[in-house]
């Protein structure tokens, strides 16, 4: 039943939709980015006299982020503020992440910056969202200045963050930032997740490391994380990459017995090595035992 239908027939009925009802209806159909639907129950919400409130405003802005439409975010913004209402940090963290979506991190940024203009501070889900969209945009200078001011205010940064850093430093290839960081992490007082040993795995892979990517994976199992299904494939991708057929074999067996499978681009990869390594018989006969 449409949204306009289900009002329709309450009001029908004789009950008078609330707020509440009216945010409801529009929240599902932001979520499934249909715009045009979430705009006719405001219409209709605003024509039938039930004022909207914060969080329809919010609602409908993470709407038109989601479908890259920030100039009608921004629209709802002013509206929201003429209106008399105080944006608060969902508003302003939805706003941001709606200029990242669109390549704007930069006026993302000026947003960040212009919270506390308007009685908000960020918290952090705000600096995720920008360190994020700045590193996503290989504008890692600016993460990183970022990162460094949010550590020296004081805020208690979760792991969260420095995966989204790690992530970012890889990304452009920073090896020895990347490592240092993660280095750190201990001494900080975080722990050490399985999705940061993770980006750790992959960095390492991608940037040819593999005995140090192979080492780290050991140290895994021994720290109480061991690798799991995604681990195993980052690593013996970058293997097969290195067309390392040997230790190639051992993890994909390390593989089977732990009841792991092969994504993908593992297939992809173990596809590609058969075709262009045709002489390497070992590796052939290991996928494909004789019966």
């Amino acid at each position: 039943m449409q949204a306009k239908s289900a009002i329709g027939f309450m009001i029908l009925m004789g009950e008078r939709p609330d707020a509440f009802t009216y945010n409801a209806l529009i929240d599902r159909h932001c979520l499934q980015k249909e715009m045009n639907e979430a705009m006719k129950v405001f219409n209709l919400m605003v024509t039938r006299g039930c004022l909207p409130d914060i969080v329809t405003y919010t609602s409908l802005i993470h709407g038109w982020c989601m479908i890259k439409n920030i100039n009608k975010a921004m629209h709802l913004l002013n509206e929201m503020v003429n209106a008399g209402f105080v944006p608060d940090v969902v508003t302003w963290t939805t706003l941001i992440g709606g200029f990242c979506r669109v390549g704007r991190p930069l006026a993302a940024k000026e947003l960040f910056f212009s919270m506390h203009k308007h009685g908000q501070m960020p918290n952090l889900q705000t600096c995720a969202v920008i360190l994020d969209g700045l590193c996503k945009c290989q504008l890692l200078s600016e993460a990183t200045s970022l990162f460094e001011l949010m550590e020296k205010s004081g805020l208690d940064l979760n792991i969260v963050i420095y995966n989204i850093m790690l992530d970012g430093m890889w990304a452009a290839g920073e090896v020895n930032r990347a490592s240092k960081l993660f280095s750190s992490l201990p001494a900080k007082g975080l722990q050490i997740h399985l999705y940061t040993y993770n980006i750790m795995v992959k960095g390492l892979c991608k940037q040819g490391l593999i005995d140090e990517a192979e080492d780290l994976l050991t140290n895994m199992a021994e720290n109480g994380c061991p690798p799991n299904y995604s681990t195993y494939n980052v690593f013996v991708q970058g293997l097969l990459i290195k067309k390392d057929s040997l230790r190639s074999m051992k993890y994909l067996q390390i593989m089977t017995d732990k009841g792991f499978s092969v994504d993908a681009t593992t297939t992809e990869l173990i596809i590609n090595y058969l075709s262009t390594n045709q002489g390497d018989s070992a590796f052939r006969e290991f996928l494909f035992p004789k019966r």
